[in-house]
Formats: structure tokens, C-alpha cells, sequence
């Protein structure tokens, strides 16, 4: 039997990961990259996803008037013929591309899979021109500490404000904003809501999938639940 290297290439991982009931496809990669073209890149140019999977935001960044580019380790990408995708192993492999290629950068629940993450945040700098930016989101440890870090078992590397912040600068990026950010779109809209969001995560509602509940994880109730508590690190940089 031939070793896999790294689970991110087993296809049960993939099936599981990408299955309908663990991440059904939504309009929430379309709602992100429209917020992330309006508050950090704020225009469109080429961009590189480290770690675009299935391809749910070259999709919606090309329709925002992106170019699309990825890059991911799995074999999923063998489905996204229609964009420029390579395969790469972040700790491993050199970029397939030369530097200074990219306006812009994105990664979303990447760098928590990685046991070292320099290398990883040094190919995204390196593949910036100057002047480009990045976006970098991962779970923050702050809000997921007490278990929902850990519902995905291959999550190795927990971020705080100040830990990213400082990979970040190490890496070579300036301008370095960290932020808490929720997963929650009715709340990029109306920030005023978030002390009722805070207050409604302290009730001790169980969700899917850290608890066994009566809810499906596509139930828009379960996703406020789990959405209030667990919230991302997000981080935009430049080059």
C-alpha cells in the first residue's frame, strides 16, 4: 500500500470534509469575497487562493471580475479545469509560479492545518507583486479553545491576535491588521447588532457538528449558534 503523506490527500478526509452535510454549497464564498473586493482588497486584479479545495472562491471571485488562481494539495482540484490551479504541498513544495505573479492573496482555514506555517506565509508574501495585498483567515483560538478548535482533527496550529500578527510580520508583511471577524453576513451589515450577538453566544446552546442535535447544520438557527461563538482571526497585509 502506498503512503499518503498527508491526510489532506485521502479521499475519505475529502469526502467527509466537502460532503453535503459537513459543508453543503451555499452562497456564503459569493458573500465573503463581495465583502472582502469592498473593505480590503477594494478592487479586482489576479488572485491566488492558497488552498481553494473544491473551488468555492475561485468561483466567486471570478464573478466579481477576478482572474482566479489556486492552489491546494489535494486531489479535488482535478474538477477545476477551467482555472489555473496547481497542486502544491505548503510545507513542501516551491511555488509552481514565478514570484511576483499575484495582485492579491487569499487563504481561508489553511494555516491551522500546518505544523509550521512560515514557509506556507513566506510562498504567499513571495507570490504578491509589490503594492499586493492578502487576506489570511483561521479559527481564533480565543473563541474555540474550550473544543470546536478540534472538530476537524487535523487542526495542529491554533492562532491568537498576537501570535498571527507576528507570523505575519516575520514573514515580511507590513500593515499587519488583525481582527476578530464573525461568520455571520447580517452582522458585516449591521455591526451594531454584535454586543446581542456576544450575549446570545453565552447561552449554552449545543450545535452541529460539536454536539449531537436535533437541527441539520444547514438549519440557518444552527449556523447563529455556532457562528456567534466561533469566531475567525482575519487578517489583511501587504506587501
Amino acid at each position: 500500500m502506498s503512503k499518503i503523506k498527508s491526510v489532506l490527500q485521502d479521499s475519505k478526509y475529502l469526502e467527509h470534509t466537502y460532503s453535503n452535510k459537513i459543508a453543503p454549497p451555499s452562497v456564503y464564498p459569493n458573500l465573503l469575497s463581495m465583502w472582502l473586493l469592498q473593505n480590503a482588497y477594494e478592487k479586482t486584479g489576479k488572485i491566488i487562493d492558497f488552498g481553494c479545495g473544491r473551488g468555492d472562491y475561485l468561483h466567486a471571485f471570478r464573478g466579481l471580475g477576478f482572474e482566479s488562481c489556486g492552489l491546494d494539495i489535494s486531489p479535488c482540484i482535478e474538477n477545476l479545469s477551467d482555472y489555473a490551479v496547481e497542486k502544491m504541498n505548503f510545507e513542501e513544495d516551491e511555488l509552481p509560479f514565478p514570484k511576483e505573479s499575484f495582485d492579491f492573496a487569499f487563504s481561508k482555514s489553511v494555516i491551522e492545518h500546518l505544523q509550521d506555517p512560515h514557509y506556507y506565509l513566506k510562498g504567499i508574501h513571495d507570490s504578491l507583486k509589490a503594492g499586493g495585498k492578502a487576506v489570511i483567515m483561521t479559527p481564533s483560538w480565543s473563541h474555540t479553545h474550550w473544543g470546536p478548535f478540534y472538530i476537524d482533527h487535523t487542526h495542529v496550529s491554533p492562532y491568537t491576535l498576537f501570535s498571527l500578527k507576528t507570523a505575519l510580520e516575520m514573514a515580511g508583511f507590513k500593515n499587519v491588521k488583525v481582527r476578530y471577524f464573525y461568520q455571520l453576513p447580517f452582522l458585516w451589515r449591521f455591526p451594531w447588532l454584535k454586543p446581542f450577538v456576544k450575549l446570545f453566544a453565552k447561552l449554552p446552546l449545543p450545535y452541529s457538528p460539536y454536539d449531537e442535535v436535533p437541527w441539520a447544520t444547514s438549519n440557518q438557527f444552527n449556523k447563529l449558534i455556532r457562528f456567534s461563538k466561533e469566531a475567525m482571526l482575519l487578517a489583511v497585509v501587504e506587501k
